[in-house]
């Protein structure tokens, strides 16, 4: 497993397209940071403020990482790798894990990235400015909660689109299909959050009120329904919130375990 994680890391590495990706969240956390400083003013009251201006920027994460995944994915059964590394003893259940164990610190690194990356730059601004009133240190439990939810349920959500796009590139095995697969998923699950919130069909207001769109806009704090502010207040409203990803992540594992060892590694 340790040589089959390092060879995923090291072709992660030479990857252009993960390349691509870091250089736009390396972009990315310069540019928006000074993009809303110079329009609304660089200003915080404690040191954790900064993260909290991050936290509703999340969405964006789930429309480029996700595609990235499904051509990681399915580069083994691309370029026929899988059946080499299938045959020099590395098990089945020990690919799927090492993939999925990649893709997850990828994750991290990125979340990482951009946050830290969009801190540093913008307490320089402020430092720059001077703007700052850190006296009192207010609201620094409020933002610690903030920030910490930010960075922990990005991850989970993260993890569990990449638990399904894993499902999806065994079911299809070429990335073209997986990539279409993953739009579909993607963007249908936005649609449903978006177009049935306010439906007056009980299942489809359930389906809205459910999907994984609705859970992030939430936890970001972006999310509005019938004209009201939607925000986690308390241990009930995080309990789906938290519950929805680890059960999708718990479900798609198992049944990508399960599939794989049925099926033929041939593209």
């Amino acid at each position: 497993m340790r040589d089959f994680l390092s060879a995923q890391s090291f072709y992660m590495k030479k990857d252009l397209m993960f390349k691509s990706i870091s250089y736009l969240f390396i972009i990315a956390g310069i540019l928006l940071p000074i993009w809303m400083g110079n329009k609304v003013g660089f200003h915080f009251s404690n040191w954790l403020q900064p993260f909290t201006l991050v936290v509703p920027l999340s969405l964006f994460f789930y429309f480029i990482i996700p595609i990235y995944v499904s051509f990681f994915a399915t580069e083994g059964f691309e370029y026929g790798s899988i059946k080499n590394i299938i045959a020099s003893g590395c098990s089945r259940s020990k690919y799927i894990s090492g993939k999925y164990i990649s893709i997850v610190k990828a994750i991290i690194g990125w979340i990482f990235l951009f946050f830290c990356l969009f801190y540093f730059v913008y307490v320089i601004g402020v430092l720059i400015t001077g703007s700052s009133s850190l006296s009192n240190n207010q609201n620094l439990y409020r933002d610690m909660v903030t920030t910490f939810v930010g960075f922990g349920l990005n991850i989970l959500y993260l993890a569990a689109y990449a638990a399904i796009i894993l499902l999806l590139s065994i079911l299809f095995k070429r990335t073209a299909s997986t990539v279409v697969a993953t739009f579909v998923f993607v963007f249908g699950d936005f649609l449903i959050s978006g177009y049935f919130k306010d439906s007056l069909s009980t299942f489809f207001l359930w389906l809205s009120n459910h999907s994984l769109t609705t859970q992030i806009m939430k936890f970001s704090g972006i999310y509005v329904s019938n004209s009201k502010h939607i925000v986690l207040e308390n241990l009930s409203s995080y309990v789906p919130v938290i519950i929805i990803p680890i059960v999708l992540i718990l479900m798609s594992l198992s049944l990508t375990y399960a599939i794989f060892r049925q099926r033929d590694v041939q593209a």
